[in-house]
């Protein structure tokens, strides 16, 4: 997610005509939070990738927003929340929940499964 690398096919996704990134997204990986602005733990796909991907990716092929996004910075993890239970063994307490880098009071009980990016500068393409 770092290195903005497409999903498909591993090379940059940043567009080398222009310094922006194609991004399909689907309801259930974005959260908006602004004009033009969302949250979202999917990486980028390529241009030439758009297709295959939605041929092949079938969360893609029920619903998908393709979005170019100008630029991008690490918002916090999505993750799993626990609480110390009896002896200590940890017990679950919510599932795939964002947290952002600046709450550092969940970070001791928090197991990240992805990382979160935020969008900024986005603008939509199609369908």
């Amino acid at each position: 997610m770092n290195k903005l690398l497409c999903q498909v096919c591993g090379g940059p996704a940043v567009d080398p005509e222009s310094p922006l990134i194609p991004w399909l997204l689907t309801k259930t990986v974005f959260e908006r939070t602004g004009l033009d602005s969302g949250r979202t733990n999917a990486p980028p796909t390529c241009w030439n990738c758009v297709p295959t991907a939605l041929e092949q990716c079938p969360m893609l092929r029920d619903d998908f927003t393709l979005y170019t996004v100008r630029s991008v910075e690490t918002a916090g993890v999505l993750a799993n929340l626990y609480r110390p239970g009896i002896f200590r063994e940890p017990i679950p307490t919510a599932h795939n929940v964002f947290v952002p880098w600046d709450a550092s009071r969940y970070h001791p009980r928090t197991l990240a499964v992805a990382k979160v990016l935020e969008l900024h500068g986005m603008k939509h393409v199609g369908p």
